[in-house]
């Protein structure tokens, strides 16, 4: 029964001759679904930017902040699940990939229930710690308790969906993003305006996440457990059983720790950019919100980079792995470079839109023009880990990662935006430096090709 499952829903097509339709079919979902999820936070910025005030940008990006930092742990799981799933669906056994699926969302849910009640009081001394204005942490507290609140049912999500793209679904995913964007845009308007419904201001744009966030996991689910789906049961959600606990803990414990050290890290990183005030760190959240819209390609590429090279090791065809993350990186970066150009020469036309006081738009246009500097190799190391992850290393990007944070993006803000004085410009030249390390430290670790052996040397290990 489970071999004429695997047949209807069995791994994408690896032939060589149909790598580029392949590549098309996973990759171009999950750019449109990635930059939509991007747009929401986009759409989110200017509402509280048509708000006109400073300290609900700043708000609201310390919040996003904060937010970042929960998340990691659920990234870890993300992506640990979904290498599992994709180089068991590469292998056709797909009961496998099953009971790692269904004990994933199980770890999902536990772990955002303890991490909501963990976070969720301490909402207003964390502010303080980041080094928030006073003005500013009654606003963030609040809004922040609300988006934790979204949490709940988002960061299962994000593992559910993860796994569906693992299995070469990445079109049903992207069907979900989009439905949950256009709810999230139009519940935050109606409700931070007033618009047929109580006029809640800065907070109706975070209560419009939540009425979003819980739309779009009720499909999700619906579809890791429907035919056309994984086809979950009960039995592969519980009990849990100990080599399939063993397993996912065996690629997401590096990668736990990888986020935990990074969402440390941005920690630090945000406090420096804070201390250098309120005004700089609004545009700095401006700057960034304009950088993820950029960068969303190369998301949605690395999410088809993380499948095709899953299932190729799966399958036993590491040559099609390599020559997939070949043609990724040569597409991505032809990409990237025309977006270069249009950050130099629109930069600060493009920071305008989001209404802020002159100062602060001044001061984002600034840093949208530094982030062409960095957006080749922030999209290369995107590719570089997706790859990486897929196959079933979670280790490499751990170790380049903690190096390049530590020297080049904390050691750099420190000389150039404190000792240099170069203030917001020193910060972005700063990431800009990380972002390179990372590229070429990762593209080093591919090279290698260590990775050919891991998916054998890991089945063995949990036989």
């Amino acid at each position: 029964m489970d071999k004429q499952k695997g047949q209807q829903s069995g791994r994408v097509n690896l032939r060589l001759r149909e790598m580029n339709r392949t590549l098309t079919v996973l990759s171009a979902p999950s750019i449109i679904e990635n930059s939509l999820y991007s747009l929401v936070f986009l759409s989110d910025t200017l509402i509280v930017g048509r708000l006109h005030n400073e300290k609900f940008l700043a708000a609201a990006g310390l919040s996003g902040i904060l937010t970042f930092l929960v998340t990691a742990p659920f990234i870890a799981l993300t992506m640990a699940a979904t290498s599992i799933v994709a180089r068991s669906w590469g292998e056709m056994e797909q009961e496998t990939a099953r009971k790692h699926a269904g004990c994933s969302i199980v770890i999902a849910f536990l772990m955002v229930i303890v991490l909501f009640f963990m976070s969720a009081p301490f909402s207003a001394p964390i502010l303080l710690f980041l080094g928030a204005d006073p003005e500013v942490v009654p606003y963030g507290a609040t809004y922040l308790q609300i988006l934790l609140i979204s949490c709940v049912t988002g960061l299962p999500m994000m593992v559910s969906n993860g796994m569906l793209r693992g299995t070469g679904d990445t079109f049903r995913p992207m069907l979900i993003t989009g439905m949950m964007n256009v709810v999230n845009i139009v519940v935050s308007i109606m409700l931070a305006f007033g618009i047929w419904a109580p006029k809640l201001g800065f907070y109706g744009v975070a209560w419009g996440t939540v009425v979003a966030r819980t739309v779009g996991i009720f499909f999700s689910l619906a579809l890791l457990i429907g035919p056309r789906g994984l086809s979950l049961q009960w039995q592969h959600f519980w009990p849990i059983h100990k080599k399939v606990l063993r397993r996912i803990w065996y690629l997401a414990w590096p990668a736990y720790i990888e986020r935990g050290m990074t969402s440390v890290y941005y920690m630090l990183f945000m406090v420096m950019v804070t201390n250098l005030g309120t005004t700089v760190l609004a545009a700095h959240q401006i700057a960034m919100q304009i950088e993820n819209v950029a960068i969303m390609p190369a998301w949605g590429l690395a999410v088809a980079t993380t499948t095709i090279t899953g299932q190729a090791i799966g399958a036993g065809r590491p040559r099609i792995a390599k020559i997939a993350v070949k043609k990724i990186i040569a597409a991505v970066s032809v990409l990237m470079v025309i977006l270069c150009l249009v950050f130099l020469v629109f930069g600060p036309q493009i920071a305008r839109l989001f209404g802020a006081t002159p100062e602060v738009v001044e001061l984002a246009g600034m840093a949208t023009r530094l982030s062409a500097i960095e957006l080749p190799f922030l999209a290369i190391t995107f590719i570089f880990i997706g790859a990486l992850r897929g196959v079933g290393d979670t280790r490499s990007p751990m170790y380049v990662a903690f190096v390049s944070m530590l020297l080049c993006r904390l050691g750099g803000v420190w000389l150039l935006a404190y000792h240099l004085n170069m203030g917001l410009a020193g910060v972005w030249l700063s990431t800009a430096m990380d972002w390179m390390v990372r590229a070429v430290g990762l593209g080093w670790f591919f090279k290698r090709e260590a990775w050919t052996v891991l998916h054998q040397k890991e089945k063995e290990k949990f036989a």
